[in-house]
């Protein structure tokens, strides 16, 4: 093979491997352009809402009590758990053995209950207002599409009451408001889509 042939054959060679890395460069990175996108060609959820959910944790009638565990969290109209927004467990001493009376968010969460716990789980709280609020992404950080959505409160304390709350919300591109009624644990909640502050 004669020098002129092979630099050709050899620009040809660099010329297809520098096409290739480039065409993965491309593939690589709108991988990561959109994390989330929506599975079923629905439509994303809009980033300037977000869905707020402020409670508060009833002041006890007197006598010795405990602080209640509390567990928030969104599941999908197919009662799929989407995102835990807050969990508040004791995790040291005898506290372990008590977030099974979450029953409701466990058995949600399934096995990767441990994991939740391990990783966003804090302490209890004193009676008081208290508000959390979802961005619109599941457990794994991936945004979620427009649709129905189940909002659960759960509160349940050692020798104590055992209540939960939900309630199902439409979350498009439209501002709405949900008061819940109080129980002996969860004096009163408010479920609200919104525009994001």
């Amino acid at each position: 093979m004669n020098q002129s042939r092979f630099d050709a054959a050899m620009s040809r060679r660099t010329l297809l491997g520098r096409l290739a890395a480039a065409g993965a460069s491309y593939i690589g990175l709108t991988a990561f352009a959109r994390p989330g996108a929506a599975t079923n060609g629905g439509p994303q959820w809009d980033d300037t809402f977000e869905l707020a959910v402020d409670f508060e944790i009833a002041q006890p009638n007197g006598g010795r009590w405990h602080r209640p565990y509390v567990a928030i969290w969104v599941e999908d109209s197919a009662g799929r758990a989407v995102r835990t927004l807050l969990l508040w467990v004791n995790t040291t001493g005898r506290g372990p053995r008590y977030i099974r009376e979450l029953r409701r968010w466990t058995g949600a969460e399934g096995e990767q209950a441990n994991q939740v716990i391990s990783s966003i789980s804090s302490a209890t709280r004193l009676p008081g207002k208290y508000s959390v609020a979802w961005n619109g992404r599941d457990d794994a950080g991936k945004v979620v599409e427009q649709g129905t959505y189940r909002v659960f409160i759960e509160a349940a304390r050692e020798h104590g009451s055992y209540h939960v709350m939900q309630q199902e919300l439409s979350l498009s591109t439209s501002p709405k408001a949900v008061e819940l009624q109080g129980n002996e644990e969860i004096a009163g909640a408010r479920v609200e889509y919104r525009r994001r502050k």
